[in-house]
């Protein structure tokens, strides 16, 4: 009898429920949206917004259905991990959005502008064929409350709190964790929360909680590593005006830019096209070249960048005032302090952040644009603070720690120019990593120091970094930003080229640069002459200078001495970028962005003559002189002290706590040696070889790299034996790796090999001799240990697995790349 009662009952119960389910999702047409917000917060403007602080809800006030906007996304508050990458003020994404009404929902939708219809207004069938080929993105639906004169009331509270950010898949990619938002823990955050005529900014506090097991980095950073809260903050912004002029990008000069194919294109042209990033910029009469400036770009430097550094910053920004005068755009660009209670998140400021992480990291220079233009919204440049004391560390690495104004005017000149740097980002401009070679110029390249020795043997940082921005940089604001009279655009961005290209204005960027095989030597990171050679001469004559100084004097009174070691490193890699530029040179190719008709070379193989220099040059900073560390250091190298955390400053060791100078030596010598027998490097050579005369070979290049390391030196003593032994070791592991590796080219392999087969019995009669002659144990084992290494290879293809040279402490001043 109860059983049959509820089989009765709970079909009934369900059609109730459903019946009242359906009730409440209705639309009640007769109330307004005042009535339905009659209690809520309204924040009034672009789109309003309403805030329901009893049940935790905002709403939004869509004025009309299908309203387009631009959509941005960025990370309000950081993690303050630069492994990790989730900082303050970072730009996550960019879309043109739009909110259409379906049934009881508001869908908002994400417009795909990656493929698209430039004859639209011409041929609207055409722009329907694309449309419906490529899908756009619907990523929320939105309830719908209330609707009244085509304005209509939505929920997005559920829209508002999702981790768009993508921030539990950057930290479960770490490795760090697995982690999801906490809705009970979440909500508006209501001081950024705000609407103005053109903008609406919606800013959320997301607490992401864990059952797992966090990671150490979480560990270190967290009070609690279970929980953390980070603010996501959603812009919504009107569409700006059908005012701004798209420009094509040209690949001899560097920006940024956006790329699209356009289906619309005659079959004779590309479908893809690109054009440049940038801000707009108009003047009060555009036929007259000498008008004012109607829309002067202004960038707004955090308040919260300490004195002197945020005087330096502001400095270093109107470097591109500068820049935008001599371009011809007098009075385009100006730099003052954020506003006191300005977000910097607000869409309608360009500003400058201060980026505080627990260890150092790159500074960042982005941008919010309008992807279907590219037109610049707001630009959005992050300053690491731990600049200043990266570079004070190499400052007192050099000099001496003791008090001196000459330190803070080194850091506050490299502050200067990274400043000017990122910013310069934000303005569309990318690396030119070639610039170095024509005098400093460019600020967008990555300028080591300039350390030089005086007449005296002294080390000079007099000139330490650029004032101003370079050549370059005024000459591509010139063709970049450029307001022309109409008619005349074209033919004045193509006079502007041909008189860069006469000055000698060269570009090239990160795949000529960053690549461990790269292959033109003029493109590198942290570079600072005309040519690598004299680059890398300079480098090791200031460091043997610096090295046989280095003392307790690198320290401030009353520091421990274990600091010494974050001053010495810097110290001693500090060739490092010269001798990955240098390695360049070695199945080297220079070549350039060219274009018809514009008379640049577009390739040229680096000459046999020049090669082999680079590689005897290369080879001197191999010698165990070079590699060695005085023993005067070494008695300094002390273990860090208790209550000390560590740190990627420091020099690895396999002798902890003993310093471990014969690993601080294999890293370095493993370096050398990985870059002249870089896998692609080593098959330019093949290449080359076939169609060069006179070319440097493969055979030759290893070779010489066997007779350096190889030969016997006799009245060597036990140190520089022992570094001799090292680099031995790397070549020997070098030339094994490249025969076993499958993607090097079978001719580069195949030399490899034959070099194996003949250096096996060579170092197998050193095995004997050296047993001979009483060497030692340690000469016997190595030549041992190496004989048999060629021998499994060679007999049985069995690969020995190496020990790993130890990774360096980072050397560039930026530090190390997320």
């Amino acid at each position: 009898m109860r059983s049959r009662f509820l089989h009765a009952v709970f079909p009934l119960l369900a059609a109730v429920c459903a019946v009242a389910q359906g009730q409440a999702g209705r639309i009640d047409s007769t109330a307004s949206i005042a009535a339905h917000t009659r209690s809520f917060e309204k924040r009034d403007g672009f789109v309003p917004v309403y805030l329901d602080a009893s049940h935790g809800k905002v709403y939004l006030e869509i004025p009309r259905d299908s309203m387009r906007v631009l959509y941005f996304l960025s990370q309000a508050t950081g993690l303050g991990s630069n492994p990790i990458g989730i900082d303050r003020g970072s730009n996550e994404q960019e879309s043109i959005a739009r909110f259409d009404l379906s049934g009881d929902h508001v869908l908002l939708v994400l417009e795909n502008w990656n493929f698209r219809s430039s004859a639209a207004a011409q041929n609207p069938d055409h722009a329907r064929t694309v449309a419906e080929a490529f899908p756009s993105s619907t990523i929320a639906a939105l309830p719908l409350i209330a609707r009244e004169n085509g304005r209509m009331l939505v929920d997005a509270t559920d829209f508002l709190l999702k981790d768009w950010g993508d921030v539990s898949a950057t930290i479960a990619r770490a490795g760090q964790g697995t982690y999801a938002v906490a809705r009970d823990r979440s909500g508006i955050y209501r001081p950024n929360t705000r609407a103005f005529p053109t903008n609406t900014e919606l800013d959320v506090s997301l607490t992401y909680g864990t059952a797992g097991s966090p990671g150490p980095i979480m560990r270190s950073l967290l009070p609690d590593a279970h929980s953390f809260t980070l603010r996501q903050h959603i812009t919504l912004l009107q569409l700006p005006d059908d005012g701004y002029r798209p420009r094509e990008m040209d690949p001899r000069v560097g920006y940024f830019g956006i790329a699209f194919k356009d289906y619309a294109q005659p079959i004779q042209g590309s479908l893809e096209q690109h054009w440049i990033e940038r801000h707009r910029l108009e003047r009060v009469d555009p036929a007259d070249p000498n008008s004012d400036i109607k829309n002067p770009i202004v960038y707004y430097v955090d308040r919260g960048i300490p004195e002197p550094i945020r005087t330096a910053v502001k400095q270093g920004v109107s470097w591109w005032a500068q820049a935008f005068d001599r371009a011809g755009l007098k009075g385009a660009f100006r730099v003052d302090d954020l506003p006191p209670g300005v977000d910097p998140m607000d869409a309608r400021y360009n500003v400058v952040q201060w980026e505080n992480r627990n260890e150092r990291g790159w500074s960042v220079g982005g941008a919010l644009a309008d992807p279907r233009t590219g037109e610049m919204i707001k630009g959005m440049a992050r300053l690491d603070s731990h600049r200043a004391r990266t570079d004070y560390n190499l400052y007192a690495g050099l000099f001496g720690a003791d008090a001196s104004s000459a330190d803070t005017a080194f850091v506050l000149a490299r502050v200067r120019q990274v400043a000017a740097h990122e910013v310069g980002h934000t303005l569309g401009l990318s690396h030119n990593y070639i610039a170095s070679t024509y005098a400093r110029g460019s600020v967008m390249d990555y300028p080591p120091p300039r350390v030089t020795l005086d007449p005296n043997g002294n080390i000079d940082v007099s000139e330490a970094y650029g004032i101003g921005p370079g050549l370059y940089d005024v000459w591509a604001i010139h063709w970049g930003y450029g307001i022309f009279p109409a008619g005349t655009e074209k033919d004045s961005l193509s006079s502007i080229m041909a008189d860069g290209l006469r000055k000698g204005y060269l570009y090239l960027s990160d795949a000529d640069a960053r690549p461990d095989y790269a292959s033109d030597p003029r493109a590198n990171l942290w570079d600072d002459a005309a040519t690598p050679s004299i680059f890398l001469d300079r480098e090791m004559r200031v460091r043997r200078v610096a090295m046989s100084r280095f003392g307790e004097r690198n320290l401030r009174p009353g520091e421990p001495i274990a600091l010494l070691q974050e001053r010495f490193a810097p110290v001693y890699f500090m060739h490092r970028y010269a001798l990955n530029s240098l390695s360049k040179t070695i199945g080297g190719m220079e070549y350039s962005n060219a274009t018809r008709g514009d008379g640049l070379q577009a390739t040229r193989p680096i000459s046999g003559a020049r090669q082999r220099a680079a590689l005897h040059q290369i080879l001197g900073a191999l010698q165990p002189s070079e590699l060695a560390i005085p023993d005067t250091v070494i008695t300094l190298m002390a273990p860090r002290p208790s209550g000390y955390r560590g740190s990627i400053e420091l020099f690895k060791s396999r002798s902890e706590p003993a310093f471990d100078d014969l690993g601080a030596a294999r890293s370095l010598a493993q370096m050398i040696v990985d870059g002249v027998l870089q896998t692609e490097r080593a098959d330019r050579l093949v290449q080359f070889a076939a169609r060069e005369r006179d070319a440097l070979t493969l055979s030759e290049t290893i070779d010489s790299l066997v007779a350096t390391t190889w030969s016997a030196h006799a009245g060597e003593s036990t140190k520089l034996a022992a570094l001799r032994r090292v680099t031995r070791r790397a070549v020997i592991d070098r030339i094994l790796a490249l025969a076993a590796d499958t993607d090097a080219a079978p001719e580069a392999r195949a030399i490899a090999e034959l070099k194996l087969s003949r250096l096996r019995p060579v170092a197998t009669r050193h095995v004997t001799e050296t047993g001979l002659a009483g060497g030692t144990d340690a000469e016997r084992a190595e030549w041992l240990a190496m004989s048999g290494d060629i021998g499994r290879w060679l007999d049985r293809r069995g690969l020995p697995t190496p020990t790993k040279a130890l990774v360096p402490p980072p050397g560039d001043p930026f530090g190390v790349e997320p």
